[in-house]
């Protein structure tokens, strides 16, 4: 049960890490090919990591520290994309 309450959050937080580094390297511009909007599926993800944790930490009985850490990683990397899209807008003004 507790390796099942770690690896779908981790597994997520892995692809959002893969995610989130290609829109990165393609604002930089290092990345030539064109998927950076991939990145924008973060928070979706991220959401997604939300729901599952609230989940698992309703069942239990103490709050596990690992799973509350995850939390506060997926605050990050649930706000880095909309910052980087309103950067870009106030940008274009």
């Amino acid at each position: 049960m507790i390796i099942r309450s770690y690896l779908i959050p981790i597994a997520i937080f892995f692809t959002n890490m893969i995610l989130l580094s290609i829109l990165m390297l393609e604002i930089v511009g290092a990345l030539s090919h064109k998927q950076g909007g991939l990145g924008f599926f973060v928070p979706f993800l991220s959401f997604l990591s939300f729901h599952f944790i609230r989940g698992q930490q309703r069942r239990r009985t103490t709050v596990s520290r690992g799973l509350s850490t995850l939390q506060a990683i997926n605050t990050i990397t649930f706000v880095i994309p909309f910052a980087i899209f309103l950067a870009f807008i106030i940008g274009m003004i």
